[in-house]
Protein backbone atom coordinates (compact mmCIF):
# COMPACT_ATOMS: atom_id res chain seq x y z
CA UNK A 1 0.00 0.00 0.00
CA UNK A 2 1.43 3.36 -1.00
CA UNK A 3 2.34 5.72 1.83
CA UNK A 4 -0.11 8.63 1.97
CA UNK A 5 2.61 11.26 1.77
CA UNK A 6 4.21 9.48 -1.17
CA UNK A 7 0.85 9.40 -2.90
CA UNK A 8 0.36 13.14 -2.40
CA UNK A 9 3.63 14.11 -4.00
CA UNK A 10 3.20 11.58 -6.78
CA UNK A 11 -0.08 13.25 -7.72
CA UNK A 12 1.59 16.65 -7.77
CA UNK A 13 4.65 15.56 -9.73
CA UNK A 14 4.99 11.97 -11.02
CA UNK A 15 8.32 10.42 -10.14
CA UNK A 16 10.42 8.45 -12.60
CA UNK A 17 12.12 5.47 -11.01
CA UNK A 18 15.07 3.46 -12.17
CA UNK A 19 13.92 0.25 -10.55
CA UNK A 20 16.06 0.57 -7.42
CA UNK A 21 14.73 1.00 -3.93
CA UNK A 22 16.35 2.23 -0.73
CA UNK A 23 14.46 0.27 1.88
CA UNK A 24 14.43 1.77 5.36
CA UNK A 25 13.37 -0.97 7.72
CA UNK A 26 13.68 1.17 10.83
CA UNK A 27 10.76 3.37 9.84
CA UNK A 28 8.86 0.78 7.88
CA UNK A 29 8.89 2.95 4.74
CA UNK A 30 10.52 2.53 1.36
CA UNK A 31 11.36 5.37 -1.00
CA UNK A 32 12.80 4.79 -4.46
CA UNK A 33 15.37 6.97 -6.16
CA UNK A 34 14.05 8.74 -9.20
CA UNK A 35 16.89 8.10 -11.60
CA UNK A 36 17.49 11.78 -12.44
CA UNK A 37 19.63 13.00 -9.57
CA UNK A 38 21.20 15.64 -11.78
CA UNK A 39 17.87 17.22 -12.67
CA UNK A 40 17.52 20.54 -10.85
CA UNK A 41 14.55 21.95 -12.77
CA UNK A 42 11.87 23.50 -10.58
CA UNK A 43 8.62 21.61 -10.29
CA UNK A 44 5.12 23.02 -10.21
CA UNK A 45 2.80 22.42 -7.28
CA UNK A 46 0.03 24.49 -5.74
CA UNK A 47 0.46 25.91 -2.22
CA UNK A 48 -2.54 23.86 -1.08
CA UNK A 49 -0.99 20.62 -2.35
CA UNK A 50 2.31 21.51 -0.71
CA UNK A 51 0.61 22.07 2.63
CA UNK A 52 -1.24 18.77 2.27
CA UNK A 53 2.08 17.03 1.62
CA UNK A 54 3.56 18.57 4.75
CA UNK A 55 0.61 17.41 6.84
CA UNK A 56 0.89 13.84 5.55
CA UNK A 57 4.61 13.50 6.25
CA UNK A 58 4.34 15.18 9.64
CA UNK A 59 1.52 12.82 10.57
CA UNK A 60 3.71 9.83 9.71
CA UNK A 61 6.58 11.29 11.71
CA UNK A 62 4.41 11.87 14.78
CA UNK A 63 3.42 8.20 14.76
CA UNK A 64 7.01 7.03 15.35
CA UNK A 65 7.37 5.50 18.84
CA UNK A 66 9.51 7.54 21.24
CA UNK A 67 12.01 4.67 21.79
CA UNK A 68 12.54 4.39 18.04
CA UNK A 69 13.09 8.14 17.70
CA UNK A 70 15.70 8.04 20.47
CA UNK A 71 17.41 5.00 18.94
CA UNK A 72 17.60 6.67 15.54
CA UNK A 73 19.12 9.79 17.10
CA UNK A 74 21.84 7.69 18.75
CA UNK A 75 22.51 5.79 15.53
CA UNK A 76 22.72 9.05 13.56
CA UNK A 77 25.29 10.45 15.98
CA UNK A 78 27.32 7.25 15.72
CA UNK A 79 27.26 7.43 11.93
CA UNK A 80 28.36 11.06 11.95
CA UNK A 81 31.16 10.25 14.38
CA UNK A 82 32.47 7.48 12.09
CA UNK A 83 32.68 9.72 9.04
CA UNK A 84 34.97 12.17 10.89
CA UNK A 85 33.15 15.13 9.39
CA UNK A 86 33.26 17.21 12.59
CA UNK A 87 36.67 18.61 13.56
CA UNK A 88 37.97 20.82 16.34
CA UNK A 89 37.50 24.52 15.74
CA UNK A 90 34.72 24.13 13.17
CA UNK A 91 31.66 26.35 13.42
CA UNK A 92 28.67 23.98 13.40
CA UNK A 93 24.98 24.92 13.66
CA UNK A 94 22.16 22.68 14.86
CA UNK A 95 18.62 23.61 15.92
CA UNK A 96 16.39 23.37 18.95
CA UNK A 97 13.90 20.74 17.76
CA UNK A 98 10.16 21.01 17.99
CA UNK A 99 8.48 18.02 19.56
CA UNK A 100 8.26 15.98 16.36
CA UNK A 101 11.51 17.05 14.70
CA UNK A 102 14.63 14.91 14.61
CA UNK A 103 16.41 15.19 18.00
CA UNK A 104 19.72 17.07 18.08
CA UNK A 105 20.97 16.49 21.65
CA UNK A 106 23.25 13.56 20.75
CA UNK A 107 24.65 15.41 17.74
CA UNK A 108 25.34 18.58 19.72
CA UNK A 109 27.06 16.52 22.39
CA UNK A 110 29.26 14.91 19.70
CA UNK A 111 30.17 18.31 18.25
CA UNK A 112 31.19 19.61 21.68
CA UNK A 113 33.24 16.48 22.29
CA UNK A 114 35.04 17.04 18.97
CA UNK A 115 35.91 20.61 19.96
CA UNK A 116 33.47 22.31 17.59
CA UNK A 117 31.93 25.72 18.23
CA UNK A 118 28.18 25.03 18.36
CA UNK A 119 25.48 27.41 17.16
CA UNK A 120 21.69 27.60 17.12
CA UNK A 121 19.61 29.72 14.73
CA UNK A 122 18.32 33.13 15.80
CA UNK A 123 15.46 34.99 14.12
CA UNK A 124 17.10 38.29 13.19
CA UNK A 125 13.98 39.80 11.60
CA UNK A 126 10.61 38.05 11.81
CA UNK A 127 8.82 40.03 9.08
CA UNK A 128 11.67 39.59 6.60
CA UNK A 129 12.26 36.03 7.82
CA UNK A 130 15.97 36.54 8.29
CA UNK A 131 18.01 33.92 10.11
CA UNK A 132 21.34 34.32 11.84
CA UNK A 133 23.31 31.98 14.11
CA UNK A 134 24.58 32.42 17.67
CA UNK A 135 26.89 30.30 19.80
CA UNK A 136 25.64 27.99 22.52
CA UNK A 137 28.08 27.60 25.46
CA UNK A 138 28.96 24.01 26.20
CA UNK A 139 27.16 22.96 29.38
CA UNK A 140 29.58 22.23 32.19
CA UNK A 141 27.48 19.23 33.20
CA UNK A 142 24.71 17.99 30.94
CA UNK A 143 23.21 14.63 32.00
CA UNK A 144 22.72 12.25 29.11
CA UNK A 145 19.32 12.60 27.54
CA UNK A 146 18.85 16.20 28.68
CA UNK A 147 18.56 19.12 26.29
CA UNK A 148 20.60 22.28 26.90
CA UNK A 149 17.51 23.98 28.32
CA UNK A 150 16.54 25.90 31.38
CA UNK A 151 19.55 28.21 31.42
CA UNK A 152 19.62 31.96 30.93
CA UNK A 153 21.62 31.48 27.75
CA UNK A 154 18.44 30.51 25.86
CA UNK A 155 15.15 32.28 25.27
CA UNK A 156 12.02 31.60 23.22
CA UNK A 157 11.55 33.59 20.03
CA UNK A 158 8.31 34.75 18.40
CA UNK A 159 7.73 31.24 17.02
CA UNK A 160 8.15 29.64 20.44
CA UNK A 161 11.48 28.07 19.49
CA UNK A 162 14.48 28.30 21.81
CA UNK A 163 17.37 30.42 20.58
CA UNK A 164 20.54 31.81 22.19
CA UNK A 165 20.16 35.05 24.16
CA UNK A 166 23.30 36.39 22.51
CA UNK A 167 23.95 40.06 21.61
CA UNK A 168 23.25 40.86 17.97
CA UNK A 169 26.83 41.90 17.21
CA UNK A 170 27.94 38.32 17.96
CA UNK A 171 25.61 36.69 15.45
CA UNK A 172 27.02 35.03 12.34
CA UNK A 173 25.65 34.56 8.85
CA UNK A 174 25.29 31.11 7.30
CA UNK A 175 28.28 31.62 5.00
CA UNK A 176 30.53 32.10 8.05
CA UNK A 177 29.78 28.58 9.32
CA UNK A 178 31.35 25.29 8.28
CA UNK A 179 28.34 23.00 8.79
CA UNK A 180 24.61 23.65 9.16
CA UNK A 181 22.43 20.75 10.28
CA UNK A 182 18.84 21.71 9.55
CA UNK A 183 15.38 20.30 10.19
CA UNK A 184 13.09 19.24 7.38
CA UNK A 185 9.65 17.83 6.71
CA UNK A 186 10.63 15.71 3.71
CA UNK A 187 13.59 15.04 1.40
CA UNK A 188 14.38 13.07 -1.72
CA UNK A 189 17.41 11.34 -3.24
CA UNK A 190 18.40 14.50 -5.13
CA UNK A 191 18.80 16.44 -1.89
CA UNK A 192 15.69 18.53 -2.31
CA UNK A 193 14.33 19.59 1.06
CA UNK A 194 10.79 20.46 2.06
CA UNK A 195 10.68 22.63 5.17
CA UNK A 196 7.84 24.10 7.18
CA UNK A 197 7.28 26.83 4.61
CA UNK A 198 8.81 29.85 6.32
CA UNK A 199 11.78 30.08 3.96
CA UNK A 200 14.21 31.03 6.74
CA UNK A 201 16.93 28.55 5.75
CA UNK A 202 16.55 29.20 2.02
CA UNK A 203 17.09 32.92 2.58
CA UNK A 204 20.00 32.31 4.94
CA UNK A 205 21.72 29.97 2.46
CA UNK A 206 21.07 31.98 -0.70
CA UNK A 207 24.28 32.42 -2.68
CA UNK A 208 26.20 29.67 -0.89
CA UNK A 209 25.79 26.90 -3.49
CA UNK A 210 29.09 25.13 -4.06
CA UNK A 211 30.67 26.84 -1.06
CA UNK A 212 30.48 26.44 2.69
CA UNK A 213 28.56 25.72 4.80
CA UNK A 214 28.09 21.99 4.31
CA UNK A 215 24.30 21.58 4.40
CA UNK A 216 23.02 18.40 6.03
CA UNK A 217 19.38 17.60 6.67
CA UNK A 218 18.37 15.63 9.77
CA UNK A 219 15.42 13.30 9.35
CA UNK A 220 13.80 10.01 10.15
CA UNK A 221 13.97 7.70 7.16
CA UNK A 222 10.17 7.68 6.76
CA UNK A 223 10.49 11.32 5.67
CA UNK A 224 12.12 10.35 2.36
CA UNK A 225 9.87 10.66 -0.71
CA UNK A 226 10.49 9.66 -4.34
CA UNK A 227 10.32 13.33 -5.33
CA UNK A 228 10.08 16.55 -3.37
CA UNK A 229 8.72 19.52 -5.35
CA UNK A 230 11.39 22.14 -5.88
CA UNK A 231 10.82 25.88 -6.20
CA UNK A 232 13.41 28.22 -7.80
CA UNK A 233 14.50 29.60 -4.41
CA UNK A 234 14.88 26.23 -2.67
CA UNK A 235 18.43 25.45 -1.52
CA UNK A 236 19.38 21.76 -1.90
CA UNK A 237 21.14 19.66 0.72
CA UNK A 238 24.68 18.30 0.47
CA UNK A 239 23.83 15.27 2.61
CA UNK A 240 21.10 13.70 4.72
CA UNK A 241 21.64 12.09 8.13
CA UNK A 242 19.12 9.54 9.37
CA UNK A 243 19.15 6.59 11.76
CA UNK A 244 20.37 4.50 8.80
CA UNK A 245 23.50 6.58 8.30
CA UNK A 246 24.95 9.61 6.52
CA UNK A 247 24.44 9.84 2.77
CA UNK A 248 25.71 12.42 0.33
CA UNK A 249 23.64 13.83 -2.53
CA UNK A 250 22.98 12.16 -4.93
CA UNK A 251 22.26 9.52 -2.32
CA UNK A 252 25.44 7.59 -1.59
CA UNK A 253 26.30 6.10 1.78
CA UNK A 254 29.17 7.88 3.54
CA UNK A 255 28.79 6.25 6.94
CA UNK A 256 26.22 3.61 7.72
CA UNK A 257 24.60 2.85 11.05
CA UNK A 258 23.38 -0.44 12.53
CA UNK A 259 19.68 -1.07 12.11
CA UNK A 260 17.88 0.68 14.94
CA UNK A 261 15.50 -1.15 17.24
CA UNK A 262 13.04 -0.12 19.91
CA UNK A 263 14.76 -2.26 22.56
Amino acid sequence: MQHAATASVAQAQPARTNGTNDTHGACGASAGTDGDAGNTAATSITPAALQALRREVRRARRQLPAPLRAAEARAAAAALARCLRLRAGQHVAFYAPLREEFPTEELMRLAWQRGCIVYLPVIAHARLRLLRFATVPRPSALPKGRKPRGTKTLRRNALGIEEPATPRHQWKRARELDVIAMPLVAFDARGHRLGMGGGYYDRALAGTAGRKPWRVGLAHCCQQLPRVPRRPWDMPLDAVLTGNGLRSVPMRTISSAPKTTTN
